[in-house]
């Protein structure tokens, strides 16, 4: 068993502005376990166990908050710095699927994650939608990778940006739009191949030292309430993803190529391009 203490303190300037502080400890007891480039439904969660012990975070962030322009835009600067405990993952060449004893291919270490977040709000107005911004950074750190030293964890992306917006054309109308980008998830590309047996083995060398390509879509939605009474209301809701059909990355994937042996060939598998869809909703 463990606490998850939590502290927050809130200094109001005036009435504009204001400083907050806090502190937090999580505590996680179900485990992923994924070498893979991306999540799918064969990655390994296990559970915390008498060698496996529940992961802590203990974050400790400040802020600076200002309303402005009597309320109508919102605008929030915070720095935070998380310390991650009893953190797992596997060896070099670790075997996790259909392994009975999956506990002998783990490894335990501590990570720590840090960064900056801005956010800009508009909250009034037929017009109004939100900025927010990320610079983040979150590492890990195991004796027996990476020669002991700090590395990307899987999550770690250094730039994060939304922008939303949202506008009333009327009383029955609304669009929307939201814009997202991200720097690619750390992953562990060859770097090189050998030949053993006839068949060909891949060569890797630092964890985590390579990146997938950056991901950024465009979602557009618009939303007709058909009706609208004291005691019931439906809406109509017709949206896009991925309106512009970027190819962002599922996985990516090497193999030898089939006119050169010596070659390599990249195989980039995209999934959910150009989406549209529709949704009935109602109230009473």
């Amino acid at each position: 068993m463990n606490l998850e203490p939590r502290l927050s303190i809130n200094y109001i300037l005036n009435a504009e502005n204001s400083i907050k502080t806090s502190y937090a400890r999580n505590v996680q007891n179900l485990h992923l376990l994924s070498n893979s480039t991306s999540g799918n439904p064969t990655d390994l969660w296990i559970p915390s166990s008498n060698n496996v012990r529940p992961e802590l975070a203990d974050q400790f962030s400040t802020g600076y908050y200002r309303n402005f322009k009597e309320n109508l835009y919102e605008f929030s600067a915070e720095v935070y710095y998380k310390k991650l405990m009893n953190q797992i993952d596997y060896k070099n060449g670790a075997e996790l699927n259909f392994n009975e004893n999956v506990e002998s291919q783990i490894l335990f270490g501590n990570g720590r994650a840090y960064g900056l977040e801005l956010y800009l709000k508009k909250k009034q107005g037929r017009l109004n939608g939100w900025i927010s911004y990320t610079l983040s950074r979150t590492e890990r750190k195991f004796d027996g990778v990476n020669r002991g030293a700090y590395y990307p964890a899987k999550q770690d992306r250094t730039h994060d940006i939304s922008i939303v917006g949202l506008y009333e054309l009327n009383k029955r109308w609304s669009l929307s739009a939201t814009w997202v980008y991200y720097t690619g998830n750390a992953v562990t590309f060859p770097s090189g191949k050998y030949v053993l047996d006839g068949k060909t083995m891949f060569y890797y060398k630092d964890r985590n030292a390579n990146r997938m390509p950056d991901y950024h879509r465009l979602d557009l939605g618009a939303t007709w309430i058909r009706k609208r009474t004291a005691k019931f209301e439906s809406s109509w809701t017709f949206s896009l993803y991925n309106a512009y059909g970027h190819d962002n990355p599922y996985t990516i994937t090497f193999q030898d190529s089939k006119t050169d042996p010596t070659k390599t060939d990249v195989i980039q598998t995209t999934l959910f391009k150009l989406v549209p869809s529709f949704t009935y909703n109602f109230k009473f």
